[in-house]
């Protein structure tokens, strides 16, 4: 019994390697900065939120679209029995709509607290300068 134990001890520490970095891991290192080096990487927000004079919301957004496939069911059989008829309506693409809304609190302009929100949210390079 000692040995499985110790077995599945060692096969759990193995495979503890480390986890590839998250969208909220990149953002830590923002905390601290300045309002001015946050909008050099950044770029200018989507929105700003003013809570009071000193301290403010800064929203940046990120939507990404793409077209589905006309056909979203290519690997199912096809049954002309229950097929619909095409009556020659024009069809309207569909399309994948994924965002990310990242907001930074800055407080006399430093970088306080940041949140964020999406299904798209990956990490992605930016400079701190």
């Amino acid at each position: 019994m000692k040995r499985v134990f110790l077995l599945v001890m060692m096969i759990m520490v193995s495979s503890c390697q480390k986890a590839p970095q998250n969208y909220g891991s990149t953002l830590q290192p923002w905390l601290g900065q300045s309002q001015q080096r946050l909008q050099q990487a950044w770029g200018i927000p989507y929105n700003i939120f003013y809570i009071t004079p000193n301290k403010k919301v800064w929203t940046y957004l990120e939507v990404s679209s793409h077209a589905l496939s006309n056909d979203p069911y290519s690997n199912e059989v096809y049954y002309p029995a229950i097929s619909m008829p095409d009556f020659g309506y024009p069809t309207q693409p569909q399309y994948d709509v994924h965002y990310c809304k990242t907001l930074f609190t800055i407080t006399e302009g430093v970088v306080t607290d940041y949140s964020f929100n999406g299904d798209d949210c990956v990490v992605k390079r930016r400079k701190i300068f």
